[in-house]
């Protein structure tokens, strides 16, 4: 690497990343911001994973009830389903720096609230929620403004391998921090929890301030403020390319991801792992931890696989597969009563969950123009992070209705006549249908390698 005083090399790499670049990943990370960028949200999302494990046993413990689980999570979604739209203007409009250090101000703010309120005995469960939803509202400009920064950092050429690349962070914390946070909960608590989550945020404070490229608002012309607000969902609906990955992304999020807050109860009841079926606490712990460890693997691999690809001209069949595997392995997770078959199936839809939908990221960001692309990008997380509650929320009352206190034996026991299990198999179900009509149905997908429509 030359050193400090050395005139910068053409893009921003050293002589030994040019010997390098056939790998995309080290030519992704070659670049400094970027590379700053990516240790910071790691760091950070290694903490909120340490926070989630935690947080939904202690929430299951707390409450024994299912859709207890799905409020959690759906008041931590519901504000990016009604200010989707504002905040993909203000991720346009705002120096993308202040947004980073402000919000990861808060989510600390919040985390280190819940750490306090644990250990000395005042949490309820209403306050859980009164948080996850104040994080909710900020996790609506926090999410379109961060990643709207990578196509700051990296040139337009690289940016089709540094969207997989980025969502790593994402990922390969999903690995480390569901191990780490069954440590420290069996070890500390779940108060220990919440502090590591409120400390690991100054890491991406920390890379926001070190971040030399200008993330400073782009010069535009002044737009009355409905115009401002709506023209990425017009753009978005309009181009038939980014409605079409809109809409299948919509159904796997309402139907197809429901299953992660509700790992809780799966573990319990299809698994027999669970407090309420007689294992030890320790054990219940030590399956959650596992399955989100086994999500995150899968994922990992997953993005691997879609950086290898990012310049395939085959994106449509790596989205229309990803979301048939999501199907059948909901499906499959409905029958299966065997732990390690569960966390094997549980690994395979965790992978082709971040192939559909890291991929319907990088084509949002490409497709889109660059005025444009933090209000685009809004459309991406509105459906993923804005819909997904609603998926969790009904899925979660059908599991509570029609669970099934009374043991079962004989050939039913593996039929998933209630709860949980009846949950994957109907959301499966679907979104394994969708995937079938998709092959057939959507014509728009042939073209994804060109760039935004100048329409």
């Amino acid at each position: 690497m030359p050193p400090e005083s050395s005139p910068p090399p053409p893009n921003g790499r050293g002589k030994w990343q040019e010997r390098l670049s056939g790998s995309k990943l080290v030519r992704v990370l070659s670049y400094h911001d970027f590379r700053l960028l990516w240790i910071g949200a790691f760091v950070s999302f290694t903490g909120s994973w340490i926070q989630s494990v935690a947080q939904g046993y202690f929430v299951y413990q707390l409450t024994q009830d299912e859709s207890k689980l799905a409020w959690v999570s759906f008041c931590g979604s519901i504000p990016v389903f009604l200010l989707g739209f504002v905040a993909g203007s203000l991720a346009d409009t705002l120096n993308k720096r202040t947004v980073l250090v402000v919000t990861q101000s808060i989510y600390a703010a919040g985390a280190l609230y819940l750490a306090v309120a644990t250990e000395f005995g005042f949490v309820q469960y209403w306050q859980i929620i009164a948080v996850a939803f104040a994080l909710g509202l900020v996790g609506c400009v926090e999410m379109p403004t961060r990643q709207s920064i990578v196509s700051r950092v990296v040139p337009p050429e690289d940016l089709a391998a540094a969207v997989p690349v980025n969502a790593m962070t994402f990922n390969v914390a999903r690995i480390f921090g569901p191990a780490v946070g069954v440590l420290i909960l069996t070890k500390f608590g779940v108060a220990a929890c919440y502090l590591l989550n409120g400390v690991s945020f100054i890491a991406l404070i920390w890379a926001a301030m070190a971040i030399k490229s200008s993330l400073a608002v782009q010069p535009r012309q002044a737009q009355p403020i409905m115009d401002l607000i709506f023209e990425g969902a017009i753009y978005t609906w309009r181009e038939a390319r980014l409605r079409t990955l809109l809409v299948l992304e919509t159904i796997t999020a309402i139907f197809g991801i429901f299953y992660i807050p509700l790992i809780p109860a799966y573990i319990d009841q299809a698994l027999g792992l669970g407090t309420t079926t007689g294992a030890h606490p320790d054990a219940a712990k030590a399956a959650n931890g596992a399955a989100y460890t086994a999500m995150g693997i899968g994922a990992m691999l997953g993005l691997v696989l879609i950086t290898a690809l990012s310049d395939s001209p085959h994106k449509a069949h790596l989205i229309r597969g990803s979301m048939g595997i999501i199907g059948f392995g909901l499906i499959l997770l409905a029958f299966i009563r065997v732990p390690i078959d569960a966390y094997i199936v549980i690994g395979f839809v965790g992978g082709s969950t971040i192939i559909q939908f890291n991929s319907t990221n990088a084509l949002f960001q490409i497709l889109a123009p660059e005025r444009l692309r933090g209000r685009v990008l809004s459309m991406h997380i509105w459906a993923l992070n804005g819909l997904s509650p609603f998926g969790v929320l009904a899925f979660g009352y059908l599991a509570k209705n029609t669970r099934m206190n009374v043991p079962i034996h004989g050939l039913l026991e593996f039929v998933p006549q209630a709860g949980v299990r009846l949950s994957l198999l109907v959301g499966g179900s679907v979104v394994l249908l969708a995937s079938i009509i998709s092959l057939f149905a959507s014509s728009a997908l042939t073209d994804l390698n060109d760039g935004p429509s100048t329409a």
